[in-house]
């Protein structure tokens, strides 16, 4: 096997669970909305920033935001890694192509 053929081979074997990673991030988005609407209403009557600075000191909020910053870190971190791959598999085809452009001037 080629070195282009094993980059890509690493990329499609790391398409489901980069896949899985976004929607754990996109889900962790939602929870995060969700968690703070939550709190929101259950927050003792005052102004609108008093209201969400009670959100914001709760345990369950602090929580949801760190569950969407891990799960956000790890989904970057896989995002970099695909685009690496693709990036290498990029270089590989404009040396293909201008091998070729080589070869045709050369004749």
């Amino acid at each position: 096997m080629s070195d282009i053929e094993l980059t890509l081979q690493k990329a499609r074997n790391n398409a489901k669970g980069y896949g899985e990673l976004f929607g754990a991030y996109h889900t962790a988005d939602d929870f995060l909305k969700t968690t703070y609407a939550m709190l929101y209403e259950d927050a003792p009557s005052g102004t609108v920033g008093d209201r969400d600075a009670w959100v914001k000191r709760q345990v369950g909020y602090t929580a949801a935001v760190e569950r969407k910053r891990d799960a956000y870190s790890e989904w970057k971190t896989a995002e970099t890694y695909m685009k690496l791959l693709l990036a290498e598999v990029e270089v590989w085809r404009t040396k293909q192509a201008n091998e070729r452009f080589m070869d045709r001037a050369h004749t």
